[in-house]
């Protein structure tokens, strides 16, 4: 009887509320090179949204980038569940009214959309800009930093040497990738940030176990969190979605809300 209850608290727990305990991270990150008139500028990551339908959960990311007023919103990758809804298209509109910016890359999953061709338009007409192995620049009184995005790492379509081709070599680059696995090929490229999601920080972890299955060739090693390789600091995002089935365990979805500063100002 005792197993039983336990069981089914557990299951409880894991389909109906931790899916929709939304958390917010904070982070303060120091740039030697980040351009002046760029000090303090905030920048709001939603990953992995994989919508299927407008839940609490999406009242409560729209109600975060409301309070958080971040300046840039970008989304690393997969929006869908193999087909792209109207209320999908709508919660993206939202979305993309919270910040002055919003960018997002493509992920694995939206790929499986039938078209791709009209998952690019359809994304592209809510507002926010698509980034597909390119790059756009954001200017601010004179100084520049650049959003570079490529396509999807995890199933090989991304494109580093077509992302960069018109950055600068000294520009100051935030790189989009879906998957946190082109790590170590986006740092011969020099970013200064790169941000990624995909591994849903494993969904579903055991406790001392750390996660069931991760969707990486280096299994948990970039799991969720912040990492610095080499020169680049890597965020790893839970995403605010599921994939496979609607569950979350010790693994709450997660908006990142990051805030770069010039050592220069210190």
């Amino acid at each position: 009887m005792i197993f039983i209850i336990v069981t089914t608290s557990i299951l409880i727990y894991a389909f109906l509320i931790e899916p929709y305990l939304l958390s917010v991270t904070h982070l303060n990150l120091y740039f030697n090179d980040l351009p002046l008139n760029f000090e303090n500028i905030k920048i709001a990551q939603i990953s992995d949204i994989h919508f299927t339908r407008f839940t609490r959960l999406h009242y409560k990311v729209l109600d975060t980038l409301a309070k958080e007023k971040p300046d840039i919103t970008v989304i690393t990758g997969d929006f869908v569940n193999e087909s792209l809804k109207i209320t999908c298209k709508d919660f993206c509109k939202s979305i993309a009214e919270k910040s002055k910016y919003t960018l997002a890359v493509p992920g694995n999953w939206d790929h499986k959309v039938n078209d791709f061709s009209y998952f690019i338009k359809s994304i592209s007409e809510t507002g926010i800009s698509l980034l597909v192995n390119s790059s756009t620049v954001l200017s601010k009184n004179g100084d520049r930093i650049f959003i570079a995005g490529t396509d999807d790492p995890y199933r090989k379509y991304a494109d580093l040497k077509k992302t960069f081709r018109n950055i600068p070599q000294d520009a100051f680059v935030i790189l989009l990738a879906h998957c946190p696995d082109i790590i170590y090929d986006a740092t011969k490229y020099k970013p200064q940030l790169v941000l990624s999601g995909h591994t849903h920080g494993g969904q579903v972890k055991i406790p001392f176990i750390k996660a069931l299955y991760v969707p990486s060739k280096f299994g948990t090693r970039f799991l969720c969190g912040l990492f610095k390789i080499k020169n680049s600091y890597l965020y790893v995002n839970r995403g605010i979605g599921t994939s496979h089935l609607p569950i979350r365990f010790f693994s709450p979805p997660e908006i990142t809300v990051i805030t770069l500063h010039s050592k220069k100002s210190f």
